[in-house]
């Protein structure tokens, strides 16, 4: 049977819920069957949900509320979704309670960072040194920069390379890594393009869109092979 996985997606101001194709063609055609969480801010729905799916898949989108992390929201600071932010910041810990494993890109490696305690930069523009185009004019389907991948961790297992190119559609980042997290990848400029949680949770995060690429490269599609396989076996770290 195939594992059931929750998917994360966007949470408007009228409380629908969406989630793009690409998102769940990914997760179908690595073996697993995507299902949409729907918005509810009732605890014993998150915990059923977490009970029903073998992992969970936190995707891209709009940014969080630097509210979580302590801040004010700047002059800079993107569309803020606050139903999505409830939701997700719940489910994830049900998720994280339950030891089920998870997939985070984007926005969603930046939602785990803040729920472990890390903080963003609101926009890279404005508050961090690079020559990196972190929101890239390239083709949404292309590679735009490279990664240098830390020794020792799970993605150099998984890729066995020391290096890897990536697309890039962000203007904010991981400024410091929460409570508990090791980063895997980092951008030429010093930013943190992904990280996961030491210890025995499945939890991988990119910054980079692998959805975009899972057709380009075998490194991106690894990605998700990977996660849909612990999900099935049931691999906790």
């Amino acid at each position: 049977m195939k594992p059931l996985i929750g998917i994360l997606s966007s949470v408007d101001n009228e409380q629908s819920t969406s989630v793009m194709a690409r998102y769940t063609s990914v997760i179908e055609r690595s073996g697993g069957l995507p299902i949409l969480i729907p918005f509810t801010l009732n605890g014993e729905q998150h915990r059923a949900y977490t009970e029903v799916c073998d992992g969970f898949f936190f995707t891209g989108g709009a940014d969080i509320d630097p509210l979580y992390y302590g801040e004010e929201a700047s002059a800079d600071c993107g569309e803020i979704q606050p139903y999505r932010d409830s939701l997700e910041f719940s489910m994830l810990d049900e998720v994280l309670r339950a030891k089920k494993p998870i997939l985070a890109v984007c926005r969603g490696a930046q939602l785990v960072n803040v729920a472990f305690g890390g903080t963003l930069y609101q926009d890279i523009h404005n508050e961090y040194k690079t020559d990196i185009s972190h929101r890239q004019a390239e083709p949404l389907l292309s590679h735009s920069h490279e990664v240098e991948i830390s020794e020792g961790t799970p993605l150099k297992e998984l890729f066995g390379e020391n290096r890897a190119r990536v697309n890039s559609f962000h203007h904010q980042a991981v400024k410091t890594l929460g409570a508990g997290l090791c980063a895997m990848a980092l951008a030429d400029d010093g930013l943190i393009e992904a990280f996961y949680l030491i210890g025995k949770s499945y939890l991988r995060a990119y910054q980079w869109r692998p959805e975009r690429l899972y057709d380009k490269d075998d490194y991106n599609k690894k990605i998700f092979d990977d996660f849909i396989a612990a999900c099935r076996d049931g691999r906790n770290e």
